[in-house]
């Protein structure tokens, strides 16, 4: 074996010390190959103490393979002595432990030189990423799954029916998709609170999925509604699951407070066939399905064929659409707001202006208020959220406008607007909020448009145009639902916008999963860290407000601090003022 050189592996107290210390393991090796040096932390990584790993070829003390294939990977110090550069492990890679474990990897090699420029040996710097791993698996699970029931959400569950549909051609059709609307759910909603409401979804997704086959899907399509795509299910093997679940919905008794409560099914079921539409005519299908059997008495099963478009549609969901867009054209929608408050002593009290959300409600036939989640996912499928964004963009503005006339010498309060991802499409829609702050005089920093973070991904070019776009005109942006995919901090620094909004889903978890409160404080550094905010949604208790004070989150709003309160009164007076700033 070649006698290693002076500057090959550290053989001076202070260079041992030093690589001792350091938090990564670090391996070093001679021309060829040979392990030379392992510091503690390398020992534990691999399994090897360094008295028997000495000498040995690296193979065998780092013997690597891919997750994927569970195929070798070569070594990078063998490509750093081909190469004579320093390069990198690639991702998905597996080191295998002397006591046969496996733990995810990174690491760089760099080539050892001695005095002459000569290489002689590697020198490997190592991490382990299991706690990596598992924030990223726990973000892509939560990015893909409904925090309550568990099931894939509407975003996965429209991925996977995209997969199908792509499949197909015109000799397969063995697909079916159902759409299971609940009934009288919101009566047990409405008489013992969310909770209970919770509870029974929460219920009913085990209970379905009983009744299925692995490779069946269920999925929570949102609110009291669920989708289930049958792959090579013939249509008369999915009318008979169709009529089982409606069977098990029918039959289950939900009992809270010491009451009983029986729902139904109203469930539509559509063949899936080659449609150059892709998923949205099967969607349409399926909804308008299921709401045809509502509107026939509900508890039944109701089959519709994908493609037949407007004319396809149930009356009830025909309605349902046209008052949408009445409420449009005739200001029936209401503003509520929800104070997005400090929970970090400002320097000075123009550091922190009042500031909140504006959420959409939309009255039903009975004058009850419906939050945007019961009815812009129909909005969406219609296309009426570009003319829905105008009108809360208009109806805002001119409300902080109102405001601040009535109120010239008060400091100006902050308005964040959501915005729907056809809206990053919408290049007129930045001369609409440019024309409205003129013509209300309203100073671009009172208001803040917030993205979800789903929308900008999907297209993150347009996302950045648009956020350049609003922030030319001064106004502020927010990343709403921040920290649902595994992909947001890559995408933050392109995007440059003023706040995140860390989910729900997260938020409620900081308290009792320390995965959770390991997420949002990376969130809040890494935010700090380039000069953005952080705000924490669905705040709901005071141990929840203590603990996100502890990790510094700059922002909070939920019930906790405020509720949702009306923009406006009956006298149509605008009532920002009620809402509070301190948490």
């Amino acid at each position: 074996m070649q006698t290693p050189s002076d500057s090959q592996y550290p053989n001076n107290d202070q260079a041992k010390a030093a690589l001792e210390a350091i938090g990564d393991a670090v391996i070093t090796t001679d021309a060829d190959g040979r392990i030379t040096y392992l510091n503690p932390f390398a020992e534990s990584v691999t399994g090897w103490d360094a008295d028997d790993a000495l000498g040995q070829s690296l193979d065998t003390v780092l013997p690597l393979i891919s997750e994927s294939t569970r195929e070798p990977v070569a070594n990078t110090a063998a490509r750093c002595l081909m190469e004579e550069r320093a390069v990198d492990l690639e991702s998905g890679v597996l080191l295998v432990r002397r006591d046969g474990t496996e733990v995810p990897i990174g690491d760089s090699a760099a080539p050892i030189l001695d005095r002459s420029g000569a290489t002689v040996g590697v020198v490997l710097v190592i991490q382990n990423e299991s706690e990596k791993r598992r924030v990223g698996l726990r973000l892509s699970y939560q990015a893909s799954h409904d925090p309550l029931t568990g099931l894939i959400n509407r975003r996965e569950f429209e991925r996977r029916l995209s997969r199908v549909v792509a499949g197909l051609n015109e000799l397969t059709s063995d697909h079916v998709l159902l759409w299971i609307d609940l009934d009288r759910f919101k009566l047990i909603n409405d008489s013992c609170g969310h909770d209970a409401g919770d509870e029974l979804l929460r219920n009913l997704a085990t209970r379905l999925g009983h009744h299925l086959r692995k490779r069946d899907t269920l999925g929570r399509l949102g609110g009291d509604e669920f989708g289930v795509l049958l792959e090579n299910c013939p249509l008369a093997d999915a009318e008979r699951v169709a009529e089982i679940l409606r069977a098990e919905v029918e039959g289950y008794r939900f009992q809270w407070g010491g009451a009983e409560f029986s729902i139904g099914a109203s469930i539509g079921l559509v063949p899936i066939g080659a449609d150059p539409s892709g998923i949205a005519s099967v969607l349409r299908a399926a909804d308008a399905a299921s709401y045809t059997a509502k509107e026939a008495g509900g508890n039944r099963v109701q089959i519709e064929h994908a493609g037949r478009g407007v004319l396809g549609m149930s009356h009830a969901m025909a309605r349902r659409v046209t008052r949408m867009a009445r409420a449009v054209d005739e200001g029936h929608f209401h503003l509520y707001g929800q104070p997005i408050v400090p929970l970090q002593e400002p320097e000075s009290s123009s550091d922190s202006p009042a500031r909140f959300e504006v959420l959409l409600r939309l009255p039903d036939s009975k004058g009850r208020m419906q939050a945007a989640a019961d009815f812009l996912p129909q909005a969406e499928r219609h296309h009426l959220m570009p003319a829905i964004d105008r009108w809360v963009v208009r109806e805002t503005i001119a409300m902080l406008g109102q405001w601040h006339r009535a109120h010239l010498d008060a400091e100006h309060p902050v308005g964040s607007i959501n915005v729907s991802a056809s809206a990053l499409a919408d290049d007129s829609l930045l001369r609409v909020i440019e024309q409205q702050l003129v013509r209300q005089d309203v100073p671009p920093g009172a208001v803040c448009f917030e993205i979800a973070e789903t929308a900008a991904l999907i297209n993150l070019n347009r996302t950045i145009r648009f956020v350049a776009g609003i922030r030319a005109l001064g106004c502020s942006v927010a990343l709403d639902d921040f920290g649902s995919g595994v992909s947001s901090f890559t995408s933050l620094q392109s995007l440059g916008v003023d706040f995140l909004k860390v989910g729900g889903s997260v938020v409620r978890g900081v308290t009792s999963d320390p995965v959770c409160g390991s997420i949002v404080g990376a969130i809040n550094q890494i935010g700090r860290s380039m000069g953005i905010s952080t705000v924490a949604k669905q705040v709901g208790s005071e141990p929840l407000l203590r603990k996100l004070r502890e990790i510094g989150v700059g922002y909070v709003q939920g019930r906790a601090v405020i509720p949702p309160v009306p923009l406006m009164d009956a006298e149509g007076q605008v009532t920002i003022q009620t809402l509070q700033r301190s948490a």
